[in-house]
């Protein structure tokens, strides 16, 4: 979890589905709306670090096809060890 005296904060709009799915997250988890749409950040850090690091690389690149090709074989590992984790988690439900 951020350091809360170091955490930049945004504004953001959410259509209503995208809305009615965080609402209904943080009802069932007992959590601010707030706290869960962090929690979801988080734990994609890694995949939009990664999606930054590729798009600074496409636009310097000679070849982006090739710098988008290593990007789209990484984010389906990082997505399946994601998935791995997630399915763990539920296996201890």
């Amino acid at each position: 979890m951020p350091n809360q005296t170091n955490s930049k904060r945004i504004s953001i709009s959410l259509n209503p589905e995208l809305y009615a799915v965080v609402s209904q997250l943080a009802d069932l988890q007992n959590k601010p709306m707030s706290r869960v749409v962090v929690e979801l950040m988080e734990e994609m850090h890694p995949i939009l670090a990664s999606m930054a690091s590729a798009m600074a690389e496409v636009k310097k690149s000679n070849d982006p096809t090739a710098v988008l090709k290593q990007f789209g074989q990484n984010a389906i590992m990082d997505a399946n060890e994601l998935l791995g984790g997630f399915s763990q988690e539920i296996k201890k439900l």
